[in-house]
């Protein structure tokens, strides 16, 4: 008997767990930087923490949304569809991941 689905929702609700305090975080910061202009936000985001912080934020929150889409996949659609939104599943994930980490990697350590 496998245990994926076990598996699945303890990884979805560990997520959702991690979720709560980078999101308080993003919102404290988001209501700090209220009516800040381009350079204040940009000089938020350049310092390494904040990058970091907010690149494992929407990291994080990419593998959460794959996991919730994935399931909603899998008991909503069954025809043959199902396999090719999975895959569409993974690859809009991974594309966040990788758009974030070199908007990120562009505005906090290159320059």
């Amino acid at each position: 008997m496998s245990q994926k689905g076990t598996s699945t929702f303890i990884v979805q609700r560990a997520t959702a767990a991690i979720l709560i305090p980078f999101g308080i975080w993003f919102l404290i910061s988001v209501v700090s930087n209220l009516g800040a202009d381009y350079e204040v936000a940009r000089a938020w985001l350049a310092k390494p923490l904040n990058g970091i912080l907010l690149s494992v934020f929407i990291i994080i929150g990419a593998l959460h949304m794959r996991i919730g889409l994935a399931e909603i996949i899998l008991d909503y659609i069954h025809s043959k569809l199902t396999s090719t939104l999975l895959l569409l599943n993974w690859l809009v994930a991974i594309g966040i991941i990788a758009s974030t980490l070199f908007a990120v990697y562009n505005i906090s350590f290159a320059g």
